[in-house]
This record gives structure tokens, sequence and C-alpha cells, in this order.
């Protein structure tokens, strides 16, 4: 079953919406952050916001990976989008937190994270990962690494550092790609009732000659 990578389109915006949704699943945290009921109209939602993304950012690189045995949209197994500053980065956004989810369990920890990207980061010109997912059924298999692959060779080929926050699910994946930790985010949902902290590392990755000096 060969892994191909290829850019994503607007045309894959739902089935990236699919794979985010599919991904969060299993994380222990998932039903503290999104606990429901969802409008039905959600999914398309999500989607939407990708497309605009894709269509209206021109710092967005957006990449898929297929698995060419595999016919129609479920073809597509993981999905990535890279932002590349070449200028400067851009500040965050608010964010908004809709229907189903846990407005206060998610400005703790989105925000926290929100806050690891503007100290890490600031305004520098770099390649920060802004998402990466992969569908649960496929993990294991490689695509993970090379939708990775393609922003180190991006920051090497500019001569940029590589930046992204990871949840304890990429953190390994990571650290093999050659990311190292910078900073820790530990988040308390126990009034919600979980029993360990959710943790969040900022990561960075620095091509040969390339230092940030943290």
């Amino acid at each position: 079953m060969p892994l191909e990578l290829h850019p994503a389109t607007e045309a894959d915006a739902h089935r990236a919406a699919e794979i985010e949704a599919l991904a969060y699943q299993p994380s222990p945290f998932n039903a503290i952050l999104f606990p429901g009921p969802f409008p039905p109209e959600a999914r398309d939602s999500r989607a939407a916001e990708l497309t605009t993304g894709m269509s209206e950012d021109a710092t967005a690189r957006c990449f898929k990976v297929v698995d060419t045995d595999v016919e129609g949209e479920q073809k597509m197994i993981a999905f990535a989008k890279w932002h590349v500053y070449t200028d400067r980065a851009t500040s965050n956004t608010p964010r908004a937190f809709g229907p189903g989810c846990n407005v206060e369990a998610c400005e703790m920890l989105f925000g926290g994270i929100d806050k690891l990207k503007e100290s890490l980061m600031g305004n520098n010109p770099c390649v920060y990962l802004k998402h990466l997912h992969t569908d649960p059924k496929h993990q294991g298999r490689g695509a993970g690494t090379m939708l990775v692959q393609w922003g180190l060779e991006e920051a090497k080929k500019l001569g940029l550092v590589a930046y992204l926050e990871s949840s304890e699910a990429g953190h390994s994946l990571y650290k093999k790609c050659g990311f190292r930790d910078v900073e820790h985010l530990e988040v308390d949902f126990s009034k919600w009732g979980a029993t360990e902290m959710h943790n969040t590392w900022s990561m960075i990755y620095e091509p040969v000659g390339k230092s940030t000096g943290s």
C-alpha cells in the first residue's frame, strides 16, 4: 500500500476535517474539550474554515498523504498545514469556540498554546506547523513523517527555523524528526474529572548553521 505526498486542495477540506476529528477521539481529554452535542453542520463549518485558510492565506502550504491502493475520498489518510513566514510571522487571531465545545477548558488549553507560540516565535520569520493529523487507522505507517519532512526541507532551503506545538501523541514523532523541546505547558483539567495533566510542548528545528540562541 504505497503512500504518496501531494499538495492538498480545497476539495480535500471535508476529508481533512474528518481526519482531524478522528485523530482527536482517542485522547482522554477529548470528551472534556469537546463534550458535544455538536450541530449537524459542525463538520461542514470546520471544512469551510480549512478551505478559507487554504485559499486566502498566502503563507499556507497544505499537504496530504494518500494511500494509492485505496479508492475515493478515504485514500487521503493524513493532512498537514504549514505556514512559511519568510518576512514576519503573523500574530495569533482570536479563537472562537462554538456549540459542543467546553469554552473554559478550550481557552485554558488553546489560549495557553497561543501564548507559547507568541513567546517562542514572536514575529520572526520561520516555518510553522499549524496542523498535522493522521487517520488513526493508518497511524504508524509513516504518513506523519512524510508531512513533517516537507517542512524541514523547506526550513533548510530557506535557512529558517521550524516551529510547532506538540501533544503527547505526536511528541515522539517530532523528536525523531529532529525537533527539540523549548517550553512545556501543563494544563489541569481535574475539575472535569481528568486524573492526569494535559501536556503540550513547544518545539523547534534548527537547520545546520542556524541557531535561535535558545
